[in-house]
C-alpha cells in the first residue's frame, strides 16, 4: 500500500493530542468538578438525595471513609456511628459528659471547635463539666459552699443575677459577709466580735436584728448607747451621773425599772431627789422644815426610814417647827411646865 503524505498520517496523532490538552484545561479551570466524595466514577452525583448533604469537612472527606469496601445502601447517617474514635475522631476524655448526639452541637464544619452546649433539659450535675478544666468552673472569690452549682445558678446563659439560697446556713456568715464578695459590716455597725448570725435572724434583709446583749462586757453600753448607733442617755430628764449604764439598768429590753446604783454616792442628794424625777423619791410635804442636804441626816439608799436629825444645825428657837407632836414628838398635852418659851429655852 503506498505511503500517505506526512501530514496527512500525521494528523489524527495531533488531535488526539489537542483534545486531551483541552479537557485537562477545562478540569483545570473548574469547568468540570475533579473526581471527589460528591463525583463518584466520573459522574456528577447529587448527595443531597440520600438526606446527608456533604457539608463542611464532609464534603473533602473520602468516599471509602464513609462507603466501606464500596458499599453506599445502609451507610449510617448518624455521627457518633463515623465519629467513635476508631472509623473517626470521636469524643476525647475531656468531652462533657452527655448522651446527646453529636450533632446536637457540633454543626458539620471543618472543626469541633466552638460548639455551643445546648443546656436544655439539664437540672443537675453542673460540676461534672463546669470544674474548671472542661468548662468554666468557680472563680477564686467564689461564696464558700459545697452546694451544687444548681441550687443557686439557674440560668444557663450567664452566672449573673443569682441569688443566694441560704437555706440550711445557720453560721459562718461573715465568709461570705465580709465586704468584699458580698455585703458586710458597715462603719456605722454596732461595734463587736460576735458572729452575724448572733443577732441577725433573716437571711433576706439585715434590718430588725435584736442585739444579743449577754455577750457584751461590762461598763461598754455607752459605746453603742450614745444616741447615734443605739439610744442614749436623753438630754433631759435622766439622773446626772457619769456612772456607765449597766451600773443601773439591769434590763437589756427596757430601761425602765432601774434602781439607782448608789455605790460610792456620798453627796449630791438632792439633784435626783429634788423633784425634778416624778418616778424618784424625794422630800414630803410633812418633812422636817430644813435646807440641809439630804445625806445630813439620811444615810440609808435603799430606804429613807432611820435617819437621825442632826440638830446642831437648827437655828434656835424653832424646835417646836418639827416638835409638834406630828412631826416629831412635841409637848405632851398634860405633865409637861405650862410655858410659851422655846424648847431650847430649857
Amino acid at each position: 500500500m503506498p505511503r500517505k503524505p506526512f501530514a496527512e498520517a500525521a494528523l489524527p496523532s495531533c488531535a488526539h493530542t489537542v483534545a486531551a490538552l483541552l479537557a485537562c484545561l477545562i478540569i483545570c479551570c473548574g469547568l468540570v468538578a475533579p473526581s471527589n466524595a460528591q463525583n463518584s466514577a466520573g459522574t456528577n452525583f447529587d448527595h443531597t438525595i440520600t438526606g446527608f448533604p456533604l457539608l463542611g469537612a464532609h464534603r473533602t472527606a473520602d468516599c471509602a471513609d464513609c462507603h466501606v469496601g464500596g458499599r453506599f445502601k445502609g451507610t449510617p447517617k448518624r455521627c457518633a456511628t463515623c465519629h467513635n474514635g476508631v472509623a473517626a475522631l470521636g469524643k476525647p476524655l475531656s468531652h462533657p459528659a452527655t448522651s446527646a448526639a453529636c450533632e446536637t452541637c457540633h454543626t458539620s464544619s471543618t472543626t469541633f471547635a466552638g460548639a455551643i452546649f445546648k443546656h436544655m433539659g439539664i437540672t443537675s450535675g453542673c460540676a461534672s463539666c463546669h470544674n474548671g478544666t472542661t468548662a468554666l468552673g468557680k472563680s477564686a472569690t467564689h461564696v464558700a459552699t459545697a452546694a451544687p452549682c444548681e441550687t443557686c445558678h439557674k440560668s444557663t446563659v450567664s452566672f449573673k443575677g443569682v441569688a443566694f439560697n441560704h437555706a440550711g446556713v445557720s453560721t459562718g456568715c461573715v465568709t461570705c459577709h465580709n465586704g468584699i464578695i458580698s455585703t458586710g459590716k458597715p462603719a456605722t455597725h454596732v461595734a463587736t466580735t460576735a458572729p452575724c448570725e448572733t443577732c441577725h435572724k433573716s437571711t433576706t434583709s439585715f434590718l430588725g436584728a435584736t442585739f444579743v446583749h449577754a455577750t457584751v462586757a461590762p461598763g461598754s453600753c455607752a459605746s453603742c448607747h450614745n444616741g447615734t448607733t443605739a439610744k442614749g442617755k436623753p438630754a433631759t430628764g435622766h439622773i446626772l451621773t457619769t456612772m456607765a449604764c449597766d451600773s443601773c439598768h439591769k434590763n437589756t429590753v427596757s430601761f425602765t425599772g432601774s434602781v439607782m446604783n448608789h455605790a460610792g454616792i456620798t453627796a449630791g442628794c438632792s439633784t435626783c431627789h429634788g423633784g425634778q424625777f416624778a418616778d424618784v423619791k424625794r422630800k414630803s410635804a410633812t418633812h422636817v422644815a430644813t435646807t440641809q442636804p439630804c445625806e445630813t441626816c439620811h444615810k440609808s439608799t435603799t430606804s429613807f426610814l432611820g435617819a437621825s436629825f442632826v440638830h446642831p444645825t437648827v437655828t434656835a428657837g424653832t424646835c417646836a417647827t418639827c416638835h409638834n407632836g406630828t412631826t416629831a414628838t412635841g409637848k405632851p398635852a398634860t405633865g409637861h411646865i405650862p410655858t410659851t418659851a422655846s424648847c431650847d429655852s430649857c
